[in-house]
């Protein structure tokens, strides 16, 4: 029976991994020390590992047979991860694709790059000033949006009141890009988490961002603690007491300004509408998070998000008490 060795890194492959993001562990939601000082004055700790972008051998997380054996022990394949961050990108493939673990390193790569020779307070300056440009571009992107994507004030004013959210827009579909995606228009074969571009359906703009609906869900309502939960499709066909009643809701997926980089008002011969080109830069999505918003005949009502609990959290209130 055949057998396949592991490529591992060789030792000054984990040192140059972990040097060049200056110790750091380089997924940007965590951003962990992975080294320092033992009790022991002569010794070390160190909690970093070298991990493998596409797997050290067959069967492993991301292996990719096209690989050459020097391509796959080289730093090139490698990034640097606290341990825990290490263990979490093997854990769930689709969520943790390959493209998503090259754009953790750049960025790590990158920002470490930036601070080299700096001190604290050069750092900080230069990160108050990086803030501030941030949020004049993303005021900007906002006003601009508002302006391309909406109806003419007169055509808002003539709307009947507690009309649907959507009434307002003048272009109610979008062309989501990922930004460094390259199968448009083709289909999107690789198959890793969400596709590198879709159509998506607007439902509002909110403080940070747009509003896309992703999907029509179901959730159960408690008149008596106006909490809610999801419900499978299975169990929207059970029975429930008296106080609690099922609805329809958008599911919407909240694209922020932060993550919208470039749009394009006229399209092209595939879609002549509006395309806005994003970096799925919240765990290899455009979304920084979910809103629920109930479906009615006229305007959406959002479900209030400390409202969502467990079905069986939201069931046990309304048992009887012993």
């Amino acid at each position: 029976m055949k057998t396949h060795s592991r490529h591992d890194f060789a030792q000054s492959v984990k040192r140059t991994l972990a040097n060049r993001v200056n110790l750091q562990c380089s997924n940007p939601a965590c951003d962990a020390r992975t080294s320092g000082p033992q009790s022991d004055p002569s010794k070390s700790i160190s909690v970093g590992v070298a991990a493998h972008i596409t797997a050290a051998s067959p069967g492993g997380p991301r292996f990719d047979p096209n690989m050459t054996e020097t391509d796959r022990r080289g730093a090139s394949n490698g990034i640097w991860l606290c341990g825990t961050c290490a263990k979490l990108i093997d854990s769930d493939l689709p969520e943790y694709s390959r493209e998503l673990l090259l754009g953790w390193k750049v960025r790590a790569e990158q920002k470490a790059k930036v601070q080299i020779g700096k001190t604290k307070g050069a750092a900080g300056t230069r990160s108050r000033q990086a803030t501030v440009k941030a949020v004049k571009r993303e005021h900007h992107l906002r006003d601009d949006l508002h302006r391309d994507l909406l109806k003419s004030p007169p055509e808002r004013m003539s709307l009947p009141r507690l009309s649907r959210r959507a009434a307002k827009f003048a272009h109610s579909e979008v062309i989501v890009h990922r930004i460094d995606d390259t199968s448009y228009p083709g289909f999107d074969k690789e198959g890793h988490g969400i596709s590198g571009w879709f159509k998506l359906e607007i439902l509002d703009f909110y403080h940070g961002g747009l509003h896309g609906i992703l999907d029509i869900e179901c959730v159960l309502l408690d008149s008596a603690t106006r909490g809610w939960s999801i419900l499978s499709e299975e169990q929207a066909r059970s029975p429930f007491a008296a106080r609690f009643s099922i609805a329809k809701t958008f599911k919407t997926g909240k694209i922020p300004w932060r993550n919208i980089l470039h749009h394009d008002m006229e399209g092209d011969e595939y879609f002549p509408q509006p395309h806005i080109y994003c970096e799925y830069a919240d765990e290899g999505m455009p979304y920084e998070g979910y809103s629920f918003f109930l479906l009615g005949d006229g305007y959406e009502q959002e479900l209030y998000p400390e409202g969502r609990v467990e079905l069986s959290e939201l069931l046990a209130l309304a048992q009887p008490k012993n």
